[in-house]
């Protein structure tokens, strides 16, 4: 029907509005959390062109998080420093640390991590995991996030519980599908990751790699050093976090959806602490960042 083909345009057209509102008039300062936790570190990773989603994931964090932990903003690798440095100058000064990709592929080079290094200089998601790996030597657990994900809600409760837990290594959230490298599959042998559940790295919450998830690491490292793609760091994470205590996070709290992407409007949802606006529904991360933050 013509409604139809109308509201469905409208569904994706109306976010670049929403952008632009959001991109040009939310620029009021933002205050300092006076609850800060040193239990983790959170670590996020960004391009320029991902800078307007990442200033509105941080100000969700900002908004919701009640004991803020000191944020790592790793660049990419071809990122200004200052450009970085001027975007983020609205959040209170010493709460995030900015941190060059260079500088992280220099850190791994110099403690002769070559596969990793070669891994993080050919894949934007190599980085990903040199930025985890490298944050993770400070012995401090590490709550990662991608820039395109909107939090709802306080995880403080959630990342205690886990983080305390003696017996923890790892959890993801959980995804709808089997978003994985499959050369990677196929030439380490990983295929028991076709079996539910399936894994997403966008929120990953990693208290330490056991000696054995190391071994593990260092020997998938070798085949993507050579060839990867977009879901590597993903199949990685994902066979190791399997390989340990097979945790998920909630994914009626950590949401990734689709269903809705043609919905003009979002919908509340009880409950929800966080949601990731992965590729189909990319449009809509500024609808709701629009009506709910």
């Amino acid at each position: 029907m013509l409604i139809n083909k109308i509201k469905n345009s409208l569904a994706f057209r109306l976010p670049i509005i929403y952008k632009l509102i959001i991109s040009y008039f939310y620029v009021s300062a933002i205050r300092r959390k006076s609850i800060i936790t040193n239990e983790y570190t959170l670590v996020m990773m960004c391009g320029i062109r991902q800078l307007p989603m990442l200033k509105v994931c941080l100000r969700s964090i900002y908004k919701q998080f009640s004991n803020l932990p000191h944020i790592i903003l790793f660049t990419d690798l071809s990122s200004d420093m200052d450009q970085f440095k001027k975007a983020l100058s609205l959040f209170p000064a010493g709460s995030i640390s900015i941190v060059s990709g260079y500088d992280c592929i220099n850190h791994h080079r110099r403690n002769k991590k070559n596969q990793l290094v070669s891994f993080a200089e050919k894949n934007p998601m190599g980085l990903k995991l040199a930025t985890i790996l490298q944050t993770l030597e400070s012995k401090k657990s590490v709550l990662y996030c991608d820039t395109d994900v909107i939090w709802y809600g306080d995880p403080y409760a959630i990342i205690h519980q886990h983080i305390t837990n003696p017996n923890f290594d790892m959890a993801m959230s959980e995804d709808f599908q089997a978003a994985y490298d499959k050369h990677l599959i196929d030439n380490a042998n990983l295929i028991k990751l076709y079996d539910k559940p399936y894994f997403c790295a966008g929120i990953l919450l990693i208290k330490e790699l056991s000696v054995n998830n190391q071994e593990t690491l260092n020997r998938l490292l070798e085949t993507v050093s050579e060839k990867s793609d977009h879901f590597s760091e993903q199949t990685i994470f994902a066979f190791l976090n399997r390989e340990s205590n097979n945790i998920l996070l909630d994914k009626n709290k950590f949401v990734i959806r689709t269903d809705d992407q043609f919905q003009i409007k979002p919908k509340r949802v009880p409950g929800i602490l966080a949601r990731h606006y992965t590729g189909p529904v990319r449009h809509i991360f500024w609808r709701d960042a629009f009506f709910r933050i």
